[in-house]
């Protein structure tokens, strides 16, 4: 008797972020032929458009076919063209400070000056990485740091998990709460016609909160593990692997006088945009410029050759490509939409169905659904420019403040990003670390659970607080 075993199962393989898009572009081409088309008026408000509610109108209708499916991404670009060059700009930029070895040398000197005081490294380099996510949404820059942390952690007693749940949990939290990070935060506000930047006092009270949850959660695991090392998620992993990697402050090389300018440029560069923003009105040409000096200066003071500084540029923008572009095509479905005519009438439909309902479910729901998107384009550029157009205009019509629906998708985008197998970044670090997925899901559930209700309260206090 002969028995077959199939080995090649057929596994789930998620669309890429542009295949995603491009399909919504079809389908809500297809849906203006369905919908009914309808239109708001609309006012100016602090200088930005907002819906009149109760002036909804049907109009005739103008249905898209397959000339306008493929004009979308042009007109997606023309339309987002001042946010796709922020972007781009931004990118080149951090890829000009990164070639510096500013900020790297800055995380491992103070990770080295921690030695032999265990209990401060896990906080400090947290908060560190945290500082980062927050300003400007540190992400695949970690990468380079786990190499680092992985080897020092488990010889201080601790496991790789610690290690890498201080990296990654710590510049998650910073980003989920984002106080002035150009790429989430400060492209939501930007498509929801909102001041990037603005709303930093609550964002940075969220800061405290989430990383303070965050923090805690690592020392508690940290202190179990190295009380009894048997009780780590990766005992067995690390037990395997231990002798593989060795660390002595003699690997950290001194943080030069170069590199202490460059941060210094970063610093007082971020304040000043911080106080632009908040005082002088600043938006995304005044932001760009001020990122812009801080690559330029930074490449100088970092004693980068010019072409350096132009590779550099160069390397930083093309990182960030992926982002621009998912911006600009997502920007051609809400083309497609408003040349149909139907963004309106699904505004009005939702409006309807939500208007009843208390606003702390609505704004709820929505971190829900930002979360629920996030599993299919964990870019949290990407998914700003996709929902923000359409969200912040409905908040209008329900009476909640467009602040609170970004800080909604930054939550939504945060807390999925923390789990999921998507994320380039998250799986990178467990690949470096040599950590099953499953194991990092069991070791954050906890967190991600009290993440969430956290999460949830926050939202609802900004709803009565004049956010």
């Amino acid at each position: 008797m002969n028995v077959v075993t199939q080995t090649n199962k057929k596994k789930l393989v998620i669309p890429h972020t542009y295949t995603i898009i491009f399909s919504l572009i079809v389908i809500m081409s297809v849906l203006t032929w369905i919908i009914p088309s309808g239109e708001f008026s609309r006012k100016e408000v602090n200088d930005r458009m907002v819906v009149v509610p109760g002036t909804y109108q049907s109009v005739e209708s103008n249905p898209q076919g397959i000339n306008d499916v493929f004009m979308a991404p042009i007109n997606g670009f023309i339309d987002a063209a001042e946010v796709v060059g922020f972007v781009l700009l931004v990118g080149g930029s951090f890829g000009i400070v990164n070639k510096t070895g500013a900020i790297e040398s800055g995380i491992r000197f103070a990770i080295s000056k921690l030695k032999g005081k265990e209990v401060f490294i896990i906080p400090v380099s947290m908060v560190l990485f945290g500082l980062g996510g927050t300003t400007f949404g540190m992400a695949e820059e970690t990468l380079p740091f786990y190499m680092i942390l992985i080897p020092l952690m488990t010889s201080l007693g601790y496991d790789s998990l610690t290690a890498v749940g201080t990296i990654f949990l710590g510049a998650l939290a910073g980003c989920t709460a984002s106080t002035v990070n150009p790429f989430s935060v400060g492209i939501a506000q930007a498509l929801s016609h909102i001041t990037p930047g603005s709303g930093i006092e609550y964002r940075s009270i969220i800061f405290v909160v989430l990383m303070t949850i965050a923090i805690t959660f690592m020392m508690t695991y940290a202190k179990r593990v190295k009380k009894n090392p048997t009780s780590s998620i990766v005992y067995e992993i690390d037990r395997s692997s231990i002798d593989e990697v060795a660390y002595t402050a003699d690997t950290i090389n001194k943080i030069t006088l170069r590199e202490v300018i460059v941060l210094l440029i970063f610093v007082i560069g971020m304040g000043t945009m911080v106080w632009g923003v908040l005082t002088q009105g600043w938006y995304i040409a005044e932001i760009a410029m001020v990122f812009i000096g801080i690559g330029v200066l930074s490449g100088i003071a970092g004693g980068l050759k010019q072409d350096v500084i132009a590779t550099s540029f160069i390397d930083g923008a093309k990182d960030l490509a992926l982002a621009a572009i998912a911006i600009a095509l997502a920007r051609g479905i809400v083309i497609i939409a408003q040349n149909g005519f139907i963004i309106d009438t699904i505004l009005n439909a939702s409006a309807i169905l939500l208007e009843k309902l208390p606003k702390f479910i609505f704004i709820n729901l929505t971190m829900i659904i930002e979360g629920a998107l996030t599993f299919l384009i964990p870019s949290s550029s990407g998914l700003a420019s996709l929902t923000m157009p359409v969200l912040s205009p409905l908040s209008d019509l329900v009476g909640i403040s467009s602040q609170s629906i970004v800080t909604a998708y930054q939550f939504g985008s945060g807390l999925v990003n923390m789990i999921t197998p998507t994320s380039g970044v998250l799986m990178g670090a467990l690949a470096i670390a040599n950590i099953p997925w499953s194991k990092w899901v069991k070791f954050v559930a906890p967190l991600s659970a009290i993440l969430i209700v956290a999460c949830m309260i926050l939202l609802t206090i900004s709803l009565y607080i004049g956010f």
